[in-house]
C-alpha cells in the first residue's frame, strides 16, 4: 500500500511543479523510515527508491549496513558523543548547526554532503541556527571545511505561524547566501507530510515524508 502512496505522491509533486512553473527544479522525496522494518526498505528499493532519512543513530547504522547502496540522511539534532557514528554511516547530514560540528567534519575523512539547520521561526522547541547567524556560520564553513549543500528547516507548528511565511524566509535566506557564495549549491530541505506542498512552491528541493506514506 505504501508503494502506491509513494507513487501517488511523486505524481502529485510533478503536478505541483507544473502548476507553479517550478518543473525545471528537481524535487527529491526523502522517505523517513523511522521505526520501519528492513523489509519495508527492501520493497521501496525494489521499486527504485533509494533515498531515506533516519533520526535515530542505531537505526541509521543498522539500515546502512544492510543497504549500503541506499542513500541515507541523518535528520535529527546531533549529540556530540554520537557524531562519529553518524559520519560513519550517513551519506548526508541535514542537522548541522554549530561551528564545533563543522570543525569535526573538517578533521575527519567524511566526504558526504551536509545541510545547515535553520530555526526559521525562532521556536524555542526547535533546533537550528538562528536566522541572523546563518551567514556567519556558512562563512566559517567555507573557510574551515567546505560549503554546505543547502539549508534545512522544520517550521514551528504553533498556531501563530504560517507555513508560507516560514518557507518564504528560507527562500530569501537561500538567495542571499547564493549571492555571497556563488559556488553554494543552494538546496533546500524543507517540508514534511503536513506542509510539503507549500515548501515546494517556495523552493524545496528535498521533502522529508513519513506519515504521508506510512500512515503513522
Amino acid at each position: 500500500m505504501y508503494i502506491d502512496k509513494l507513487e501517488s505522491l511523486t505524481n502529485e509533486i510533478i503536478e505541483l511543479q507544473e502548476k507553479y512553473e517550478v518543473d525545471s527544479r528537481v524535487v527529491e522525496i526523502m522517505v523517513v523510515t523511522k521505526n520501519q522494518s528492513n523489509d519495508t526498505v527492501t520493497q521501496l528499493m525494489n521499486c527504485k527508491h533509494n533515498y531515506f532519512g533516519e533520526n535515530r543513530v542505531d537505526e541509521l547504522k543498522e539500515k546502512k549496513k544492510l543497504f549500503p547502496s541506499a542513500r541515507f540522511a541523518f535528520i535529527a539534532p546531533i549529540q556530540s558523543r554520537k557524531f562519529q557514528t553518524i559520519m560513519d554511516y550517513a551519506d548526508e547530514i541535514h542537522s548541522i548547526r554549530r561551528k564545533k560540528e563543522i570543525k569535526i567534519m573538517s578533521n575527519s575523512s567524511w566526504d558526504g554532503n551536509y545541510f545547515i539547520q535553520v530555526n526559521i521561526d525562532n521556536d524555542s522547541e526547535k533546533s537550528g541556527v538562528e536566522i541572523e547567524e546563518v551567514i556567519e556560520l556558512i562563512d566559517y564553513a567555507e573557510k574551515e571545511y567546505k560549503l554546505p549543500k543547502g539549508l534545512m528547516c522544520i517550521r514551528s507548528l504553533s498556531g501563530s505561524t504560517n507555513p508560507s511565511e516560514s518557507f518564504e524566509k528560507m527562500k530569501e535566506l537561500n538567495r542571499d547566501i547564493k549571492e555571497i557564495h556563488p559556488n553554494y549549491m543552494s538546496k533546500l530541505s524543507m517540508g514534511m507530510s503536513n506542509d510539503y506542498r507549500e515548501a515546494i512552491i517556495y523552493g524545496a528541493t528535498v521533502v522529508r515524508i513519513g506519515s504521508k506514506i506510512f500512515g503513522f
